[in-house]
């Protein structure tokens, strides 16, 4: 639990609208929805009632607002005191990542940030909204799953995470050492909305149905979580250290299976704007790859294309 967290909740509270305070925090609503969810959890409660029409505070939320906002204004408070005794920080760096970057990784790029006297920015989006605002130049650097244009962006080499099937230890084939993707057939696929990585989505659909598996139903949703995938006969396609990172108490009643043939694969880089070679940037980009690397678990591979 964070300041941040603080003030997305407060931003939802305050307006009682998630499109209208992701746009007051300057960021899309998919991650907004999930830092709400993921403070519902740590907290223990429900924070907000929604419906189709409109949002309100639960009574757990109400009584939770004002020490929030207490927290908050007691937090910029001490911000403000530090800084005032300390030269003026005149550059910034604006990161976009996507919503399964572990803190680890973040927490590296802001210590870089704060040891070059830069203020931090960390902008969670989507590979389609990063990618956009890399070419509007609101971001200065994305983490980019593939595919993707690269026109106009200049791209770090390719990490690459292999897939497994996620599933629940009293799934059927939860007995196997290894399953192929025919074995899947039957089982509802949890994956990531297609408005995530619109041209990753085709791509693994794709291979779903070239290795045999048409889902027999689609959950869409924005993390992974173990009620979902104990709730019936259901599978994730994941890599293995999504079990380790992965949010929710019941995350150790999972197993994850190889999958035998051709391999499934999540590809990403870390990417700039051709022609920025400002030191700062070029320094990010390095910090954000050895996170990736050692923190998240991506390995090198041989360039892919975009």
């Amino acid at each position: 639990m964070d300041i941040r967290q603080f003030r997305y909740f407060t931003a939802v509270a305050e307006t009682l609208h998630f499109g209208e305070a992701a746009r007051r925090l300057n960021m899309t609503q998919p991650p907004l929805s999930k830092r709400i969810a993921e403070l519902e959890e740590a907290l223990g409660v429900r924070l907000f009632d929604r419906d189709s029409r409109k949002v309100t505070l639960t009574l757990s939320g109400q009584q939770f607002l004002p020490y929030a906002q207490a927290c908050i204004a007691a937090f910029d408070e001490a911000i403000g005191s530090v800084q005032a005794t300390t030269p003026s920080r005149s550059r910034r760096i604006r990161v976009g990542c996507p919503l399964d970057t572990s803190r680890k990784v973040l927490g590296l790029f802001t210590s870089e940030a704060r040891s070059m006297r830069a203020e931090a920015r960390i902008v969670e989006a989507t590979t389609a909204d990063q990618h956009r605002m890399l070419l509007a130049g609101e971001l200065d650097i994305g983490i980019l799953r593939h595919p993707y244009s690269s026109k106009g962006l200049w791209s770090s080499h390719t990490l690459c995470q292999t897939l497994g099937a996620v599933m629940s230890r009293a799934h059927p084939l939860a007995g196997r050492r290894e399953v192929e993707l025919a074995d899947l057939k039957g089982s509802t696929l949890v994956t990531f909305p297609r408005a995530i990585a619109p041209g990753l989505y085709d791509e693994l659909m794709t291979a779903c149905r070239a290795g045999g598996y048409r889902p027999k139903r689609i959950e869409h949703a924005m993390r992974m979580t173990a009620g979902l995938l104990l709730s019936e006969a259901a599978v994730a396609l994941r890599p293995q250290v999504a079990l380790r990172t992965g949010r929710g108490a019941r995350m150790a009643d999972l197993v994850w299976k190889p999958i035998v043939g051709e391999p499934l694969k999540w590809w990403t880089s870390v990417v700039r704007r051709k022609g920025d070679t400002d030191p700062l940037t070029l320094k990010t980009v390095q910090v954000i790859l050895r996170g990736l690397e050692k923190h998240d678990h991506w390995q090198r591979s041989p360039k892919r294309g975009r």
